[in-house]
């Protein structure tokens, strides 16, 4: 009855479709469609700002969904925890509870919940945008849901410097169980507009991309050789057990990744004291070691044979090994 009293809804517009009205109407449209959502949208509040200014007027505890659109360009869209909760609530439980969530930080599975919801809005925005012939629909038209930002922090180093447009509009949700906020942040220039990025260059976002990546830690493991043992034999291992292994191990250590795919091939030798790996150069055919051929991968079992014979296989101290820092790279 509310919604049929038009509570809450703003005064019809009358002439030329805006970008405001288009934003308004693909979002309505699109928490119907992607959730089952009644949504009644507010004024669009828009302006221009940068991305400090957008950081310091975030809503609390928001899902951040990074944008990306043609031409290397990136953008926001920005769910309060209101909208997320109803969005959340209505596709678990089927109803909205008509009171405030608690604001808590979004998880993945939050945006995983809301990516078709925010997917769904962009593509109305587009669509009702380039149907109405606004000027700007260029600069508007293409941004998909991309991935969640952990944290507003890192807004900053995944956008460009630069002046944005910010679509603010509020919402509400399932007739009054809840008002939300919903921001669309674009940035001013359309795709191949002189002064942007070059075709191709992810700019910023590209750079603060491979930081991260060469800041991650990458497991390697350096395997010597193996060996089939029977069970029993496994069960006897204990500290001080000598596992005879072929010399030439040390000179094809194989480096594989957490799959077990060989990734590099190396010398075991010390370097400053420590047990150290020297990797062969692709194709690298001089190698320091002996000239001996290479063993099968994976390395047949060894015969039989007493412990006291394992001995002289592997070095028994680290003087033994050779010195990688000597020899020439």
């Amino acid at each position: 009855m509310r919604r049929k009293a038009g509570a809450g809804r703003p005064p019809p517009e009358i002439g030329q479709l805006s970008a405001g009205r288009a934003l308004r109407d693909g979002v309505v449209q699109a928490a119907e469609e992607a959730a089952g959502l009644a949504a009644i949208a507010g004024q669009v509040a828009e302006d221009r700002a940068s991305l400090a200014r957008i950081v310091g007027e975030l809503p609390q505890a928001p899902l951040i969904g990074l944008v990306e659109g043609d031409g290397g360009r990136f953008g926001l869209v920005v769910l309060d925890a209101q909208l997320v909760a109803a969005l959340i609530e209505i596709q678990t439980t089927g109803r909205v509870a008509a009171r405030p969530a608690e604001p808590r930080a979004p998880t993945r599975t939050d945006a995983i919940m809301c990516a078709d919801f925010i997917d769904r809005a962009l593509e109305m925005f587009e669509v009702r945008a380039a149907a109405g012939g606004l000027a700007e629909a260029p600069a508007l038209t293409g941004f998909r849901y991309a991935l969640a930002l952990a944290e507003p922090r890192a807004i900053p180093l995944t956008l460009e410097e630069g002046r944005y447009r910010r679509f603010a509009l509020p919402l509400d949700l399932a007739g009054g169980a809840k008002a939300g906020t919903f921001l669309v942040i674009l940035p001013e220039r359309a795709p191949g507009r002189a002064g942007g990025a070059p075709a191709g260059d992810g700019g910023p976002f590209t750079e603060a991309l491979r930081a991260t990546v060469l800041q991650s830690e990458a497991e390697l493991a350096a395997i010597l050789a193996r060996r089939r043992m029977p069970l029993a034999e496994v069960t006897r291992l204990a500290v001080g057990s000598v596992i005879a292994l072929p010399r030439a191990a040390l000179d094809r250590v194989a480096v594989e990744d957490l799959s077990g795919r060989v990734v590099a091939r190396a010398r075991l030798g010390q370097a400053d004291g420590h047990r150290a790996l020297r990797l062969h150069a692709p194709g690298d055919s001089a190698d320091p070691a002996p000239a001996r051929p290479a063993p099968p991968e994976p390395l047949p079992p060894p015969a039989p044979a007493p412990e006291e014979a394992a001995l002289p296989d592997l070095p028994g101290d680290m003087a033994d090994f050779p010195d990688l820092a000597a020899l020439s790279p």
